[in-house]
């Protein structure tokens, strides 16, 4: 058999779905079906064949598994094979583990169609961001990053609310703080209102470049900035209600204009133009989605806060109405919601700034924690998970903290290699049985790649994050349980050479959070 190559479980899938064909006449799937077992002690992969033909043989799966077993063992893959509770598990033999680890080059990912645009962030201008803010901006950075590790060709944008009566009150705030009269009752009372005020620049632009520089500094930054004023400058906006009216998918009811989006799986028809004239968010919204469009973009990817969970349903369904049954589906409309996130201090909630008694901004928690416990914290959970973190952990130098968890473990590996002082990289001796915590940190090396291209194709950065602590646990234990120094000269070589490739494979990982990879802490 050929070395196993990266993407591992099609490689599987190609050599056992020939198999499991030839044993059972009635199987007719494209593929048997590759997944982790629960139980790493069953196998390295395992196959759920046997419960896809049950039915269908009116056999047992544990009868059905036994028999692909058997067809498999005699098949001579240098695998071994046995059955667990009706699954077929997978052990694959020490030196082909070793081997796929020494191949350090990125393979070639299956393709992802594009161009995608990820819109991310898309905070209004009328204030400092927030965690919440922070969470979307993570979320996002660690998505294109993923994406361009794939080879996707995607771009990312910030679209900008500079337009209506948010920011018009925005304005009067500042101004009347700078005329050194009340600010409006109902503008905003921030203590920024009164620094933006001692300065003579536009508070629109100023506060753009305040969120540009927060954002900065937690390693985000973007393709382009989208002004939603361009669209109302331009005839985009009335060039989208001429296609609503011309397609027959608006109509008038009590002075204003609606849109049939209910036919379209929208929970009920929606406003366009209220019927004193002035345009809804809605119908900008479809403006700047159908401007994607135009621009050549395949798929759309938003991340939007909780709060939008509701408008998901009707963007959705007018794109289907104006641009085609392709945007009713994820493939090309996708929109990831970030939930709330909760900040603790020692176990105690923390809700409002020391400083000014709001609202926590994003700088003052950077400033408290620094970039990089505020990335992993901000993408360890799903998008769709409310996260609660712990200020007072997050600064921690222990193994609590998962980031300081992860981040000594790379600088141990490179004391190590720095205190082993110059070795040979060449292919070491394999006839011997790796030792459990060799074998268990090599095989997690061999999933790096793929674990990178589901978090990618998935849109889910916390997969990455949940992968850099179980390599980290790997690599600790390898460290308690195998001498490296002092094993003999073979023995530690390839242990060296074992660490080395862990260091690289970290460096990697640690890049994509965004988070540093120091050599010494």
């Amino acid at each position: 058999m050929a070395p196993i190559c990266q993407m591992i479980k099609k490689k599987l899938e190609d050599l056992l779905l020939p198999i499991a064909k030839k044993t059972f006449p009635e199987f007719d799937e494209a593929g048997i079906g590759i997944e982790l077992p629960k139980n790493a002690d069953h196998g390295d992969f395992a196959t759920p064949l046997a419960f896809r033909l049950a039915k269908k043989l009116r056999e047992s799966p544990a009868a059905i598994a036994e028999k692909f077993r058997e067809a498999c063992d005699e098949s001579d893959l240098p695998m071994t094979f046995s059955c667990v509770g009706g699954f077929v598990n997978i052990t694959l033999k020490d030196k082909d583990i070793f081997h796929e680890v020494l191949r350090s080059n990125r393979p070639d990912f299956p393709d992802i169609r594009g161009p995608i645009i990820l819109e991310y962030v898309s905070a209004n201008p009328t204030g400092p961001l927030h965690i919440g803010h922070g969470r979307w901006a993570v979320i996002g950075d660690v998505i294109q990053r993923l994406l361009r590790y794939v080879g996707a060709n995607v771009s990312t944008e910030f679209y900008i609310n500079d337009a209506g009566n948010q920011i018009q009150l925005f304005k009067k705030s500042v101004l009347a703080a700078r005329s050194g009269e009340p600010v409006p009752e109902n503008g905003y009372h921030g203590d920024y209102i009164h620094e933006l005020a001692a300065c003579s620049e536009d508070p629109v632009l100023s506060m753009i470049e305040r969120q540009k520089e927060t954002l900065a500094r937690v390693g985000v930054y973007f393709d382009a900035w989208f002004s939603e004023s361009s669209l109302h400058q331009s005839d985009r906006i009335s060039r989208t209600l001429t296609k609503i009216e011309a397609a027959n998918l608006s109509y008038l009811n009590e002075g204003a204009l609606w849109f049939k989006s209910e036919n379209f799986g929208d929970t009920k028809d929606r406003v366009l133009i209220k019927a004193d004239g002035a345009l809804t968010y809605f119908t900008v919204d479809i403006a700047y989605h159908l401007d994607k469009i135009e621009r050549g973009f395949h798929k759309i990817v938003n991340i939007w806060g909780a709060d939008h969970h509701g408008y998901v349903g009707r963007l959705r369904a007018a794109l289907t109405a104006i641009a085609g049954e392709a945007y009713r589906s994820d493939d090309c409309f996708q929109v990831i919601i970030g939930q709330l996130v909760s900040l603790f201090r020692d176990g105690e909630p923390v809700r409002m700034s020391k400083r000014t008694g709001d609202m926590i901004s994003l700088d003052e928690v950077l400033d408290e924690i620094g970039s990089d416990a505020l990335r992993f914290n901000l993408i360890q959970k799903s998008s769709d998970t409310h996260l609660e973190f712990d200020l007072a952990l997050a600064k921690a130098q222990t193994s609590e903290n998962p980031v300081y968890y992860i981040q000594y473990a790379h600088a141990r590996m490179k004391a190590i290699l720095a205190k082993a002082g110059e070795f040979s990289s060449e292919k070491p001796d394999l006839s011997s049985t790796l030792h459990p915590g060799e074998r268990q940190l090599a095989f997690q090396l061999m999933l790096f790649h793929e674990i990178v291209y589901d978090a990618a194709i998935k849109l889910a950065g916390h997969k990455l994050a949940t992968y850099a602590l179980h390599l980290a646990r790997c690599f600790h234990y390898f460290y308690e349980v195998c001498p490296i120094l002092s094993s003999e000269s073979e023995t530690r070589r390839r242990r060296l050479i074992l660490i080395e490739r862990t260091a690289e494979v970290f460096a990697e990982v640690l890049g994509l959070l965004g988070i540093s990879a120091p050599d010494k802490m």
